[in-house]
């Protein structure tokens, strides 16, 4: 039997083959994946890398898909999605989500419940899994800034594990050795604040979101890692890169940070406009801009 109909033939409705990658992501582009699995337990989980492993299969883990750029060739494995596991806890001053869980879900529960901390990151999109893989955050704000610990299968060993913060390196955008697990879930700890407080720094938040960020476009968000003691967005900017186009993808006229799928654009589009960037950025400031964006398939 084909390793495909094997994992399709025990998860039925939760397997699914050859969808294109349009249909999931935030970029609304991609070719077809091959097959897309949605567990929904830690055993389900480790039976698929047990099997992948196995079989000598690609496999890619993914959220909510809104910071990836998926090849318009598809990809040729297995994409796991955790978009079901999302219980999430409150009890105190604390919070537990499962990766699956939306991150802004997690933030609004924070802030109804007065817990300082995170509240400047409003409106990511995303999952708890992603925002924890990539340190993700806004606002002088950062995942790791209330992550306590979080719960992962090794990747290498397959056995469930739990690490402390402290056990970990990370910084901005980044967390050494992440690429060796599968996020579970996190534990967050947070400080007391009045809620009201709370609120009102989340509503500015999304509203400059909305006034400041082509939100009406689909995008993956931010391209690149802001540079040491600047900002891609105004790098891109005095080069004279806002606003240009190949195919249907552009730098946003809104937010420089920002590519936009117009309407028709295609991930090799995409891609072009990346590399594009990156390249006359370089020529005329020497910056090298590093992507924030994960590239997914061949290009």
């Amino acid at each position: 039997m084909n390793p495909y109909e094997t994992i399709k033939e025990k998860f039925n409705e939760r397997a699914i083959l050859n969808l294109p990658a349009k249909e999931i992501t935030s970029y609304k582009t991609g070719g077809a994946i091959d097959l897309i699995v949605y567990p929904e337990n830690t055993d389900e989980i480790v039976f698929i890398l047990d099997f992948i492993k196995k079989k000598n299969l690609n496999y890619f883990i993914c959220g909510r898909a809104t910071n990836v750029l998926i090849s318009d060739n598809g990809f040729k494995g297995v994409f796991i999605k955790t978009d079901l596991f999302k219980t999430i806890r409150h009890e105190e001053n604390r919070i537990f989500a499962f990766c699956g869980v939306l991150w802004d879900k997690m933030i609004e529960l924070s802030v109804l419940n007065g817990l300082l901390g995170l509240e400047k990151t409003s409106y990511i999109p995303g999952s708890i899994g992603g925002a924890i893989r990539m340190n993700a955050g806004a606002f002088g704000q950062e995942t790791f800034d209330k992550l306590e610990k979080f719960e992962v299968i090794d990747l290498k060993t397959l056995e469930v594990k739990e690490l402390l913060k402290s056990s970990v390196k990370y910084g901005y955008r980044y967390v050494k050795g992440i690429e060796n697990y599968f996020i579970l879930g996190g534990e967050f700890l947070f400080e007391k604040k009045d809620p009201k407080e709370l609120k009102n720094i989340r509503d500015e938040i999304i509203k400059q979101r909305f006034e400041k960020q082509p939100l009406e476009f689909p995008s993956a968000g931010s391209v690149f890692k802001r540079p040491d003691n600047d900002y891609a967005s105004r790098l891109i900017e005095v080069c004279g890169l806002k606003g240009i186009k190949i195919g249907g993808a552009m730098v946003s006229e809104k937010h420089s940070g920002f590519i936009i799928n117009t309407g028709n654009a295609t991930s090799s589009d995409i891609y072009k406009l990346i590399n594009t960037v990156r390249e006359k950025v370089y020529q005329k400031t020497g910056v090298l801009l590093e992507l924030e964006q994960v590239i997914v398939g061949e290009f």
